[in-house]
């Protein structure tokens, strides 16, 4: 079952985020998802720095994990959280839930791996319940070894930690996945 993040970890995330200040990237994100690389890297560099040289892959895990949160809310994706799909802990189900069961080929599981040695049941726990496996995704404090498509921070040769919400973003794009309805004035 899911705990919750440390709060000194996201207590130090949102103080990047502040510094820049949460309104700003929320506008420039939603109406461009493309600026929230720039923004990731920004507050990660600015988080780690806070968090030392000794910051464990399990800190560094939730604050990817934290930023992403962020990040999906800000640039106004879909996504379900921290959820239990027929008995299977996930970390983000994007865009949904109600989606996964519907149409598989249309969602995204981003499984979270803190510890590499939770990789192979997290990855066949979220196999379990996501039968096109591609759409299996994997976010990290360093690289590991899965076919999955992995995200993780210095990543040049796999995906870059930083540019995951663009991806998303085109995933869903792809998918012809609609994002959230905003209704303004109301």
């Amino acid at each position: 079952m899911y705990t919750t993040m440390p709060a000194d970890i996201v207590d130090i995330l949102y103080s990047a985020i502040d510094e820049i200040g949460r309104e700003k990237i929320r506008v420039d994100v939603s109406s461009s998802v493309d600026g929230s690389a720039k923004y990731c890297k920004e507050i990660v560099n600015k988080s780690i720095a806070r968090l030392g040289p000794g910051a464990s892959d399990e800190e560094i895990g939730t604050l990817c994990e934290a930023l992403l949160h962020f990040m999906l809310t800000a640039s106004v994706l879909p996504s379900d959280r921290k959820v239990n799909f027929k008995g299977v802990d996930l970390d983000l189900v994007i865009p949904s839930m109600k989606m996964l069961n519907k149409s598989p080929d249309k969602a995204l599981v981003i499984q979270v791996i803190k510890n590499s040695g939770d990789l192979g049941s997290r990855i066949r726990e979220a196999e379990s319940v996501q039968p096109h496996h591609e759409n299996i995704w994997v976010v990290s404090a360093r690289r590991l070894q899965t076919d999955r498509k992995k995200y993780h921070l210095g990543s040049k040769k796999d995906h870059p930690y930083f540019r995951i919400i663009q991806d998303v973003n085109a995933f869903l794009e792809d998918k012809k996945v609609k994002g959230l309805k905003l209704l303004h004035g109301q």
